[in-house]
């Protein structure tokens, strides 16, 4: 899709549906996650503080 310059953000899940019509793998995937999101706030912290040096 993206080599035929095609909007593969806006149409993806229509590419991906068109695609899985002939690709058993691609279908299975796409049903077993359909209803998955990952939209959530990260629990990741930093690990440092950034400290500013001067320069020389």
């Amino acid at each position: 899709a993206r080599n035929e310059g095609r909007d593969y953000v806006g149409e993806g899940p229509e590419i991906l549906r068109r695609a899985a019509a002939t690709c058993g793998p691609l279908k299975a995937a796409l049903d077993l996650w359909k209803d998955i999101t990952f939209d959530y706030t990260s629990t990741d912290t930093p690990d440092f503080v950034e400290v500013a040096t001067g320069s020389r």
